[in-house]
């Protein structure tokens, strides 16, 4: 069954246009791996420094082995800087589909 993961991100100000970037160039990555079945990235028109990852996995165990691969190939590492928080994350059932 598929799974919905909603990821809320709080940036740095002055990191706003690195993060953007970042994402840019790391999203085609994740919408090729293994188990994607769709992400997007959004900002809150009323919050810029708010962003929203929406994402859909085919289970909760890609998206983890996707998560895994992101913390070896040192993504994380990367974007932590950037972020004025941490990040939440939170996994929902499809009820529908």
């Amino acid at each position: 069954m598929s799974v919905i993961v909603i990821v809320n991100l709080s940036v740095k100000e002055e990191s706003l246009d690195e993060f953007k970037k970042f994402f840019k160039e790391i999203l085609p990555d994740t919408r090729s791996f293994e188990g994607c079945q769709g992400i997007q990235l959004y900002q809150n028109k009323e919050v810029p420094t708010k962003f929203t990852i929406h994402a859909k996995w085919v289970s909760e165990e890609s998206q983890k082995k996707y998560m895994e691969w992101r913390v070896q190939n040192g993504s994380l590492e990367k974007l932590m800087p950037m972020m004025s928080e941490q990040f939440s994350m939170q996994f929902y059932e499809i009820v529908d589909e």
